[in-house]
């Protein structure tokens, strides 16, 4: 059959309008009502669509209850991109992508947390902002979300957990967390989380500290202001902390390596055909002090990318631990009924070629966390190992 010269094939289908915005994108599609023709040179695409379309028949007239149709086929299309086995990709139904984009603001309502997903798709807490209701409740980085309002979300991804955590502000939710195969439980109030991506201060005099939690759309603008500021106060050095800082849009790392590092690679892609984009920053200034970037386990994607430039361009030194690595990007595309998908597009390298997906950026200084406060976001600056060994470096 495959080896058969392909046919144009003419499918008079009568479907359901809603399952036509959603499947009928072929090769091309005209549409009558509620009839649909399609056009396809894969004999073998209109026989799985004609497949999909007499199972979605068969549910509807046989199945014991009444399914609704947007259901049933937002599943489909969830199950085709589960099949890829790529965590990384997903579909989103309209109130999904609706969530996922408030995020890449840095504005939304919802408990403050940034979570990542392990190899067993459980949905893992990367890090509990400060002044939310999940960081002032105690969750911790590590802990593991095994329900939402009861409700078993183990192995069920990090995506449907997300979108039952969220909700509107000053509704209430129930969290259970896993640590140390202890259960915890959180009620918790959501509310409007306004992320301040960038904070910053003067350490030791004239040391800037500048610790960026994810990047935003707001991140390199919040950067550049903060630095300027620091700078204005006559710092000598600067330690930027990544810590725990999941990663977030790839044009906001871009963004804050161009104020520090002049005319020079930042990162590239490549893609499965080969084709590869370059990612530069500007030339127009670069910080000409000295650099050295905290990293750790938590260190992930849009984070990696920074670190890895400044590592590789020699403008700056790590420390801390081997980073989480994350070496893939994801386009982010919105669909015409309001739902959208990401999908894993590319491999990332860092400017010396290197990919680091899963192996990660092994820190030019690599130094434990104090015992005492692994895995806790508040840790005094005199027991903060990493960063102690970061200001011996920098002042030396």
């Amino acid at each position: 059959m495959k080896n058969k010269k392909k046919l144009i094939l003419l499918i008079a289908i009568i479907v359901i309008s809603n399952i036509g915005t959603y499947f009928f994108t072929v090769n091309g599609m005209l549409s009558f009502g509620h009839h649909y023709v399609f056009s396809t040179g894969d004999e073998e695409v209109a026989d799985h669509v004609s497949k999909l379309l007499e199972l979605e028949k068969i549910i509807q007239s046989d199945y014991y209850k009444d399914v609704d149709e947007a259901t049933v086929m937002d599943g489909a299309i969830k199950g085709m991109f589960d099949a890829i086995g790529d965590k990384y990709s997903a579909y989103y139904t309209k109130d999904e992508f609706k969530s996922l984009m408030e995020t890449s603001t840095g504005t939304y309502e919802g408990i403050g947390i940034v979570v990542t997903e392990d190899d067993d798709k459980n949905t893992v807490v990367v890090t509990p902002y400060k002044g939310t209701p999940a960081g002032d409740a105690g969750i911790q980085t590590g802990d593991v979300i095994v329900k939402v309002d009861g409700e078993d979300v183990t192995g069920k991804g990090s995506d449907y957990a997300v979108s039952k955590m969220r909700g509107d502000a000053g509704t209430k939710v129930n969290v259970t967390v896993k640590r140390n195969d202890q259960e915890i439980s959180y009620d918790l109030e959501r509310q409007s989380i306004d992320e301040q991506t960038v904070s910053s201060s003067v350490i030791n005099d004239n040391v800037g500290y500048i610790s960026i939690s994810e990047f935003t759309q707001k991140t390199g603008d919040d950067f550049n202001s903060q630095l300027n500021d620091l700078q204005a106060k006559g710092i000598t050095s600067l330690v930027i902390d990544l810590r725990y800082n999941g990663g977030g849009l790839v044009d906001s790392a871009v963004s804050v390596a161009d104020r520090l590092l002049g005319d020079t690679e930042v990162v590239y892609t490549v893609k499965k055909d080969g084709e590869r984009q370059d990612y530069k920053s500007s030339g127009d200034v670069k910080f000409d002090k000295p650099i050295v970037v905290l990293v750790n386990e938590g260190t992930a994607s849009a984070s990696e990318i920074l670190a890895g430039a400044i590592q590789d361009t020699g403008a700056g030194t790590l420390v801390g631990t081997k980073t989480f690595g994350k070496g893939i990007v994801q386009e982010v595309k919105s669909l015409s009924d309001g739902s959208g998908y990401k999908l894993t597009t590319a491999e990332y390298f860092t400017p010396n070629g290197r990919n680091i997906h899963g192996i990660g950026l092994t820190p030019n200084t690599v130094i434990d966390q104090n015992p005492d406060y692994k895995n806790t976001l508040s840790v005094p600056q005199d027991q903060d190992t990493q960063l102690q060994k970061a200001l011996e470096i920098v002042s030396k």
